[in-house]
């Protein structure tokens, strides 16, 4: 009796896993095959409804900065989110340094010393939120809420009265489609390999699976969080400077939604939002590029700037409703 009640047991067992195995495959499904599809969805949608403007060479143009900017940033951040981080205070901190290239530039300062100076703000902000977490302890949420508070703060009170402006023709440069497209390339090839063939990512990656066996198997947490959160600041700060050098301009507004879109691009992307083995550079890019397909597309198809904000906010919940992983702790061993 007690080999049959063993074997009815197995048996049972293996229906569960069958089941949870099938689960987990239709999660495989949206985060490697829903993205894409999504992407082209958007193209094909929004290029039927503004009767080709979308795709048009004027749109185009305006695809490829907001893309190259939001992909940027994107990248940076999927170091973070592969450890499970997550940071609110990236479009603040973008404002600030933004600020800081402008009112160094009116000022005549040498443009090289300018873009070092901004690439400091942005690898300080990423260190002020990485030390909160780090060595106080306190959640990221809160420890990224408080950077985002004090860098939007500084931001206003300097953009109060009136915007910093730079003649955009002496800068027409910074602009030039070619200039864009070898810099992504390299950014891409460069995170691809660290992601994927360093300690950097095979660590940050680890942390997100397991945190707990990292470490016992020797990852030092600490160090691969910071070292994460200072790639992120990297990557930020060079978005940055091509936002700024776009309109040539900083205002209270500069920056603002970088976070959101980083996020909404990170589940649109099929990027796990815990991290772990599964977290992909090219889910990021995927997901920024839909990201601003969308933006824009629903900009263009006429809706006003809150309706697009309430649009992508519930597709963020549908995504992550439907990607969610519920079946942790349920596997049977």
């Amino acid at each position: 009796m007690a080999d049959i009640a063993s074997v009815r047991g197995n048996e049972k067992n293996q229906e569960i896993q069958k089941a949870l195995d099938q689960k987990a495959a239709r999660k495989n499904l949206i985060n490697n095959v829903i993205p894409y599809l999504g992407l082209v969805f958007i193209v094909v949608f929004f290029t039927i409804v503004t009767g080709g403007k979308f795709i048009g060479a004027d749109n185009l143009g305006n695809l490829i900065n907001q893309g190259f900017v939001l992909s940027l940033i994107a990248i940076g951040s999927a170091f973070v989110y592969a450890h499970g981080g997550m940071d609110f205070s990236v479009g603040a901190v973008s404002g600030v340094a933004q600020l800081v290239l402008g009112l160094t530039v009116a000022g005549g300062w040498p443009l090289p010393l300018c873009l070092l100076l901004t690439i400091l703000v942005c690898v300080a902000g990423a260190s002020c939120t990485a030390g909160i977490t780090l060595v106080l302890g306190v959640p990221v949420f809160v420890g990224s809420m408080c950077v985002r508070t004090s860098f939007t703060g500084i931001l206003k009170t300097f953009t109060e009265k009136n915007e910093i402006a730079v003649l955009y023709q002496d800068y027409e440069f910074m602009n030039s489609s070619v200039l864009k497209a070898i810099i992504l390339i390299v950014i891409i090839a460069v995170a691809y390999y660290l992601f994927n063939y360093t300690a950097i990512g095979k660590y940050n990656k680890a942390i997100g699976g397991n945190a707990r066996t990292s470490q016992q198997a020797g990852v030092s947490r600490k160090k691969f969080v910071y070292i994460a959160y200072l790639l992120m600041g990297l990557c930020v700060s060079l978005a940055s400077i091509f936002a700024f050098f776009r309109t040539c301009k900083v205002s209270a507004y500069s920056g603002n939604g970088y976070e959101f879109n980083v996020m909404m691009a990170i589940v649109l992307g099929g990027f796990p939002m815990a991290g772990g083995d599964r977290a992909k550079i090219s889910s990021a890019i995927i997901g920024a590029l839909t990201v601003t397909a969308l933006t824009n597309g629903l900009g263009m198809w006429g809706l006003d700037t809150t309706l697009i904000s309430g649009v992508k906010g519930v597709l963020f919940v549908i995504i992550v409703a439907l990607s969610y992983d519920r079946s942790a702790g349920k596997l049977v061993s």
